[in-house]
């Protein structure tokens, strides 16, 4: 595994913005946590640089936190399309889908960490990326 890679790429995750979430759409919480959620890629990022394993996947459980709070709030997105009814309903399902996928990559992730399993903890960060990607193009809207 090249440690340029794991390093480029946890950058990429930390600098690519709040995930999921427009902020400051509506005064709900949810562009607070997303913001924090990019913070602490930005220290777990630093903390694998520096070799710190320990110290990134302490980082990763207080990002798992932000997500779990996060899966209890309505994207913008919805509200700006006045969605009701089934149809919101189907939505924050959806949403909440992609939330639980993306605290399931974090905790492999963070026993990635704890293993010291540089490997896996390189193809989650991948994973990790697609999550955004995901939750992006499905939920975030620009207000």
């Amino acid at each position: 595994m090249s440690k340029r890679f794991l390093l480029t790429s946890l950058a990429v995750l930390a600098f690519t913005g709040s995930s999921l979430a427009q902020a400051g759409c509506d005064g709900s919480p949810l562009p607070d946590y997303m913001h924090h959620i990019k913070d602490e890629l930005r220290a777990v990022s630093s903390d694998i640089k520096s070799g710190d394993n320990q110290a990134a996947a302490e980082g990763v459980s207080k990002i798992i936190t932000l997500f779990k709070k996060s899966r209890e709030e309505t994207p913008y997105l919805f509200k700006e399309e006045n969605l009701q009814g089934a149809e919101l309903a189907k939505k924050e399902k959806a949403y909440q889908g992609v939330v639980d996928d993306t605290i399931g990559v974090f905790k492999s992730l963070e026993t990635a960490l704890k293993a010291n399993d540089m490997a896996q903890v390189k193809t989650l960060l991948g994973k990790v990326g697609q999550q955004r990607k995901i939750g992006h193009s499905s939920f975030k809207t620009s207000c």
